[in-house]
């Protein structure tokens, strides 16, 4: 499984893009963070599904839910010291 050279290019420039805003409004106590979502399943075909799961550790294709308690804690006083970071939750398929 592979993904389009635009896809890569975009996805690069925005984790940059975003550790640039970090460091930029750092003394304004703003924190910037950016969230790379795995696959979401939305009715991928089964053997779709079944190859993408065989490069995760378990889940797979993932569920909104999934990502949004990421967001949820990047917005909480939990993370109040994480900036500038690009948290990765994908069930290990990027590894």
């Amino acid at each position: 499984m592979s993904s389009p050279i635009e896809y890569s290019a975009v996805k690069a420039a925005t984790i940059s893009y975003s550790k640039y805003l970090a460091k930029y409004y750092i003394k304004n106590n703003i924190r910037i963070n950016t969230v790379s979502p795995g696959g979401i399943v939305d009715d991928q075909p089964m053997l779709f599904q079944k190859r993408y799961k065989s490069d995760c550790g378990s889940k797979g294709l993932l569920e909104g839910k999934d990502i949004s308690s990421t967001i949820i804690f990047l917005l909480s006083e939990n993370s109040k010291y994480i900036n500038g970071q690009n948290i990765i939750v994908d069930d290990g398929w990027s590894l």
